[in-house]
């Protein structure tokens, strides 16, 4: 159903396209400048400190955090250093442990109310790192003097750095399919190891009130990492919504 509301749509139907102009390149052109080390980059480890701002409040938080491409660990201590839990996601949940109220939850990994911290640890941080496009999923480019849009099948939209073929956002189309976030901002790209990674991504709640910025301190890549998973007291039971 969405592929063919998408096939039927006109360009003005897309939001913040006014003033762009339609772009003179192939989808394989815009794919072969966007950064894409699935079959290269395998693991990635490190740590950084989350700022997250949610109506009427904000927090700081230091995380943790180890990713292949099939799962992610994050743990997270708050400003005075204590461990306060532990998410860890697969291919379609989130282990969610909650050391200081002692509270364990497993949610649909597109669960649309997850903000915080939770919104980072939404998607795979392999993937969320290094955001891929694939060919087939493309439906227009446009363009403006700096940047490419790219319009998806799903209605998302892409934005690509003419200058270097680096992400700069991603936006997705909430109303049309379930996603707990709604826009992704890439922002600091560094070279690591020899690839370019960016290091603050900052990630916007499906409505909007509340965001979460991740700020990379130390990130290492394709090292070799134990098995990823929360160990959880026998005592404290598992809440699956």
């Amino acid at each position: 159903m969405i592929l063919f509301m998408a096939a039927c749509s006109t360009s003005r139907e897309f939001a913040g396209l006014e003033g762009l102009e339609r772009a003179e390149m192939s989808t394989d052109e815009l794919i072969a400048m966007v950064p894409d080390y699935r079959d290269e980059l395998i693991t990635i480890s490190g740590s950084g400190r989350a700022l997250v701002s949610e109506p009427g409040s904000s927090e700081r938080v230091t995380i943790q955090f180890q990713s292949n491409r099939m799962e992610s660990l994050i743990t997270v201590r708050n400003s005075m250093g204590i461990e306060g839990g532990q998410i860890f996601v697969d291919s379609d949940s989130l282990l969610i442990y909650n050391r200081i109220d002692k509270k364990a939850e497993k949610i649909p990994l597109h669960e649309g109310r997850l903000s915080s911290v939770g919104s980072i640890a939404s998607i795979n941080i392999l993937d969320l790192v290094n955001y891929t496009l694939n060919p087939e999923d493309i439906y227009e480019i446009y363009e403006d003097r700096n940047q490419y849009i790219a319009i998806l099948k799903n209605r998302s939209q892409i934005t690509v750095n003419k200058a270097d073929g680096l992400i700069q956002e991603v936006v997705h189309a909430t109303e049309y399919y379930d996603a707990p976030y709604s826009r992704i901002q890439y922002e600091g790209y560094a070279h690591i190891n020899g690839f370019m990674l960016p290091r603050r991504i900052t990630i916007y709640s499906r409505d909007e009130v509340s965001r979460a910025t991740l700020l990379v301190q130390r990130l290492e890549v394709n090292t070799e990492l134990p098995a990823l998973a929360i160990t959880i007291p026998e005592d404290i039971p598992i809440y699956r919504l």
